[in-house]
């Protein structure tokens, strides 16, 4: 029987962003579909089941005995906006990581700093501004022997105004960027994050800063190989 993973879309509730600057993009503003195309180009469709949740849009959260796999998507929301449905996640992922046999975690750029806020981090303002572009990471002698990042070109697409600037306790550091010691975190028991965005486009990360698309169009290129990262998140923890 093939296992479920959910995707928790938390990119924007409505009214934090114009949806029409994702015009060009499959299925529009919609993470889940994006994700779910991901998902079919790295041939996983046949091999797992996946469901989305808008939770930013007050769809529920999943019962973690249904999941094998959890993916927590980024936001234009900072974790500072508290917001209710904010509050459940940070109330739920809390519960989960007292599960000793609770399903594996990923987070991505707001869903990393999600994570570290549940394990008592802080999330603070990057010091130079907003980091905007595809660049390089550095990985730590724990990233490189780490699976989570076999066959891949460490570059990946960044489009965030702040970070995590303290390791959480007990997580293990697997890459830093500039300015970000906390890039990737393994903070064990299967539950890992990233501050970049290793399933999005090139196209998809440009639309996202709306009016300054054109500004910053020349700042994203291609990572072909990025989504390999959850891929190989899933078949790190057993999933696949």
């Amino acid at each position: 029987m093939k296992k479920k993973l959910y995707f928790l879309a938390q990119m924007g509730a409505p009214g934090r962003y114009d949806p029409a600057v994702f015009a060009n993009q499959p299925g529009g503003d919609n993470e889940i579909h994006w994700f779910e195309r991901m998902l079919a180009d790295l041939k996983l469709s046949d091999r797992i089941e996946f469901e989305g949740r808008r939770i930013c849009y007050g769809e529920p959260l999943p019962d973690p005995d249904e999941a094998d796999a959890i993916v927590i998507g980024g936001s234009f929301h900072s974790v500072h906006d508290k917001l209710p449905w904010q509050a459940d996640l940070k109330d739920w992922l809390t519960a989960l990581r007292r599960k000793e046999d609770g399903p594996p975690v990923f987070g991505i750029c707001g869903g990393h700093q999600m994570m570290a806020v549940v394990h008592g981090a802080p999330v603070e303002m990057l010091e130079d501004g907003a980091r905007v572009g595809t660049f390089p990471i550095s990985l730590t002698d724990a990233g490189r022997l780490s699976p989570l990042f076999d066959g891949i070109v460490p570059r990946f697409h960044f489009g965030n105004e702040e970070h995590v600037p303290v390791v959480p306790a007990g997580a293990e550091v697997l890459a830093t960027a500039p300015g970000m010691p906390a890039c990737a975190l393994d903070f064990g028991r299967n539950w890992m994050s990233v501050q970049f965005h290793p399933e999005a486009t090139a196209g998809c990360m440009t639309e996202s800063w709306g009016p300054r698309a054109k500004e910053i169009a020349d700042h994203y290129a291609p990572t072909p190989d990025s989504p390999m990262l959850i891929a190989n998140f899933l078949k790190a923890t057993g999933v696949l």
